[in-house]
């Protein structure tokens, strides 16, 4: 396939997937299986267009060229080592970590198939190679935009001043004429909307779910930004544990890096693994785990019985609740409060004691399985209670994390090896402790590396995620405040919400996907299509892209410059790519490198948005105190690693000279570290050695047990608040929920209980997916014919519907529909099905049809969580299915590429 081609046709394009094929045939899927390089290609002249051509060496190739480290940016939280060929600027291979020997000490950091596929991504036809304008936008608002054509015509290419003009005019138009409330952000970053009084922008906690909510108020924490994370054991303390719980977890999809293989080295060790979920996943099979089936978001009913039971066999750690917690019992409530978990449990209040019986007929779960899995967990055993996000992804989760921790508490699972009580997500996946790294990088100078002169200081200007649409559309939204960076926890804390009419007018993004990626397409396509102007800076052409009006071309990570020689110096700076650049689990730390030059007319965003500010008259320095190179340079020489010898202080890592100060051109000092800047720079990555019994291990709590009184924690009482007014406090305050929440965790009617009532049936939940992150790598040929893009559907409700694996089905409900190919299995529970997240649409218009099969035709502002506005409870989405009767849907890997056209 000729990624770089502008236009592909299908022929090309079956015969580069074809190559695709046998590349991974020969090079396998896992990213635990050897670099074998690509094998045969192949090249049409059999009946089918395609037969195998032989490459007899790949020694021609591979004599000469360096082998660099790069970025892998995809926000799965793996930060894997990826390596690729790099002769004369051409990148010609790709493989992962393999210079080390690969022990248990100092592990191999390998990379999945996304990461393996990088090349597919960076190189692909629906790259945006220069700036580009919608043909019949035109400035000035209102009929001259003729919004009403967006996504049906074709682009024209136009400057860099051309766009970066009519980007500036409008922006001057609209905020001189409406105000800031009339421009809404939907990616990180657009700095340079601040210095013009600053934007609306987005507020959820999509990826999070509940969990965000009040996590420190609790007594838990917030690690690098994620929720109830740094409070897990590492990765060497898991082979301590008798069973590990996988709460929700799936990190053979997730984190399809070294998580897995941690998990894997526990379960030799003899570890007993658990599984709790609506599906028996690939993870769950991969370790043996005893499954505990739950229907989606019913996770509340099935804790809250795993609490009653424990209590009925006095399998609780009593002390620890009485040392530890306030409001389990009578006995640790704070003063003036007068109800208690405990007597909740065993029904003193409502006359509902929360036993498995009653559990059972919510969550589906078998009696005799609630049984089992409170005497595992119970304070007799080695326990470590692992949660991902997803569970509290749903309405009726409000109180679930509470809940979990404690769950955990009852057994005492908190502060002690073997035992441990947390997330494992994104970078803490399988190697708990991050607030400890190892190796760290840019942790002295994070602020001056990526801090911004000017904030958004507009008031109130969060808007919730999940009805975005909606309010943009009816020109009216409320604030809850700010879910993250406000006072100790979510941001609302002592504000009532506020309303506000408003006049959206002008809509951008960088480098995300939001059109894509935010439920309910069809009201996102209509809000898109009522504004002004949108503009889209990205590197590839998304459906955010194809329904903008100016499409600006920036650059990924693998493009820049660090060599003198080959002119000025440069590295990327997108939002996402920012964030991921050096974060990577406990032990490492990554340095990656440009390898090409920027590819056609891409442009740094640092630029780009320092081009917008000087047209409006300002200068970059009033957005940035510091430039791309500058910054990365920063990041490097403050690097940091943990002294092995006593477990505490940091040290500098790299050596700096004075000539590599000049050769950059940026401002520093020479140090002495352990490792030079070249040596470094040329490793891709530094990572530290463990061994059993070192000091550089993590166990989650393990001060506040060891002295509660010397290291309390956040919350107001210092100690973990299963009774927590300040969280009820807070969440009545937004005045959002049915009824008052109480302090203590509750039962909440879900989802699931009222699926039944209505004309939509079953409950469809998104798990992520190995073949894409997000709506990111879903371009790859090799990812789409290794991994489909199905609708997994239980055997019993597929045999009710007449449907079969390989049939075309009909997903379908108020909001809209979609086609997948059914993948009908006996691994889920019957009553929902599962649609693998991040799809790109492909809309029939005329049939009302997305071929794409982007779940978010169906998940609508409906989903929007009862108590906890910003919380996304997307996966609280009721719909049909049926067998589609139209023709029949083919593998996406087939489908054309989506690229833009200037037809």
């Amino acid at each position: 396939m000729a990624l770089l081609e502008k236009k592909v046709g299908r022929r090309n394009f079956l015969k580069g997937s074809a190559a695709a094929a046998a590349a991974l045939a020969a090079a396998g899927i896992s990213g635990c299986a050897p670099n074998q390089g690509e094998g045969e290609k192949l090249s049409g002249t059999g009946t089918d267009g395609m037969t195998p051509h032989t490459v007899a060496s790949d020694a021609a190739v591979l004599d000469g060229g360096e082998w660099i480290t790069v970025d892998c940016w995809g926000n799965c939280g793996g930060r894997c080592v990826n390596k690729v060929l790099v002769q004369d600027g051409v990148v010609l291979r790709q493989k992962t970590d393999d210079v080390d020997e690969d022990t248990l000490e100092h592990p191999q950091q390998r990379s999945c198939p996304r990461g393996h596929s990088m090349r597919q991504h960076v190189f692909n036809a629906n790259r945006v190679k220069y700036p580009m304008k919608r043909k019949s936008w035109q400035p000035g608002g209102g009929e001259n935009a003729h919004g009403e054509l967006r996504g049906e015509e074709g682009w024209e290419r136009i400057s860099w001043d051309e766009a970066l003009d009519y980007v500036a005019d409008e922006l001057k138009r609209v905020y001189n004429d409406y105000g800031p409330r009339s421009v809404v952000c939907m990616g990180t970053d657009w700095p340079v909307l601040n210095l013009l009084g600053g934007r609306l922008q987005w507020n959820s906690t999509e990826s999070y779910g509940n969990w965000y909510n009040a996590p420190i108020r609790m007594g838990g924490s917030i690690s690098s930004g994620l929720p109830d994370c740094g409070n897990n054991n590492d990765r060497l303390d898991m082979l301590n544990a008798e069973t590990i719980v996988l709460y929700g977890v799936n990190p053979a999809w997730h984190n399809a890096g070294n998580a897995s293989y941690y998990y894997r080295l526990a379960k030799e060790a003899g570890v007993q693994f658990v599984f709790v979920g609506p599906e028996y996943n690939v993870s769950a099979s991969m370790l043996d785990a005893r499954w505990i089936r739950v229907r989606p978001g019913t996770d509340t009913a099935l804790l809250l019985a795993v609490a009653y039971e424990m209590i009925r066999l006095n399998n609780i750690d009593l002390d620890f609740l009485h040392k530890y917690c306030i409001g389990y019992d009578a006995e640790t409530l704070p003063t003036g409060a007068e109800e208690n978990f405990q007597s909740y449990v065993l029904g003193e209040y409502d006359g509902v004691p929360k036993t498995p019986e009653w559990a059972s007929e919510i969550c589906g779960t078998p009696v005799e399985d609630i049984t089992w899995f409170a005497e595992t967990i119970g304070a007799e055993h080695d326990v470590m209670l692992h949660h991902n996000y997803a569970p509290s992804r749903y309405r009726g989760t409000i109180d679930l994390p509470q809940l979990f921790l404690t769950v955990g508490c009852m057994g005492g699972h908190l502060g002690r090896s073997g035992n441990s009580v947390g997330a494992t997500f994104s970078i803490e996946a399988g190697n708990g402790g991050h607030a400890e790294k190892l190796v760290r990088v840019g942790a002295v100078v994070a602020e001056r590396a990526t801090g911004k002169t000017a904030k958004n200081e507009l008031e109130d200007s969060q808007m919730p995620k999940s009805t975005i649409w909606r309010d943009i559309l009816a020109g009216h939204y409320t604030c809850y405040g700010d879910y993250r960076n406000g006072e100790i926890d979510n941001g609302f804390v002592g504000r009532d919400p506020k309303e506000y009419d408003f006049d959206p007018k002008i809509i951008v993004n960088d480098f995300h996907n939001p059109l894509q990626a935010t439920e309910d397409i069809n009201s996102g396509i209509a809000a898109f299509k009522k504004m002004d102007m949108i503009v889209n800076i990205d590197y590839r052409f998304t459906l955010t892209a194809e329904y903008a009006d100016i499409v600006l071309p920036c650059f990924t990570a693998w493009e820049g410059n660090l060599d003198p020689a080959q002119g000025e110096l440069d590295v990327a700076t997108n939002g996402i790519i920012r964030m991921s650049k050096f974060q990577c689990n406990r032990d490492y730390a990554l340095f990656p490198r440009p390898v090409v030059q920027p590819l056609f007319e891409s442009k740094n965003e640092q630029w780009i948005y320092t081009q917008i500010a000087e047209r409006l008259g300002f200068t970059g320095d009033d957005i940035y105190q510091t430039s791309s190179l500058q910054a990365y340079y920063d990041k490097i020489e403050t690097a940091e690693y943990l002294d092995p010898a006593d477990g505490v202080t940091y040290k500098r890592l790299v050596t700096i000279t004075q000539e590599d100060i000049d050769a950059w051109g940026v401002n520093g000092e020479p140090q002495e570290g352990i490792i030079s800047l070249a040596d470094v720079l040329a490793a891709g990555k530094y990572q530290a050695s463990r061994t059993e019994g070192d000091k550089l291990g993590h166990i989650g709590y393990a001060d506040f047990v060891a002295d509660p009184e010397a290291n309390p924690r956040q919350s107001e009482s210092g100690k973990i608040e299963i009774y927590c007014q300040s969280k009820a406090d807070e969440i009545n305050r937004m005045q959002h929920g049915p009824d008052a929440l109480k302090p203590y965790p509750t039962f909440h009617e879900t989802t699931w209980q009222q699926k039944d009532a209505g004309d939509y049936h079953f409950l469809m939940y998104q798990p992520h997916y190995l073949r894409r992150s997000h709506t990111a790598y879903d371009e790859g040929t090799w990812l789409r014919e290794a991994w489909p893009n199905p609708v997994f559907i239980s055997a019993e409700d597929a045999a009710v519907k007449g449907i079969a694996s390989g049939d075309t089905v009909r997903v379908f409900n108020d909001a809209g529909a979609f086609l997948r190919i059914a993948s009908v299995t006996e691994t889920l529970m019957p009553g929902c099905i599962a649609v693998p997240h991040g799809a790109r649409t492909y809309l029939d218009k005329e049939a009302g049809l997305d071929l794409g099969g982007n779940e978010n035709m169906c998940v609508d502002a409906l989903t929007q969580d009862d108590y906890f506005p910003t919380c996304n409870g997307y996966n609280s989405c009721l719909v049909d299915f049926e067998k589609y009767d139209g023709e029949a849907l083919q593998p996406d890997c087939l489908f054309e590429p989506a690229i833009w056209t200037e037809e």
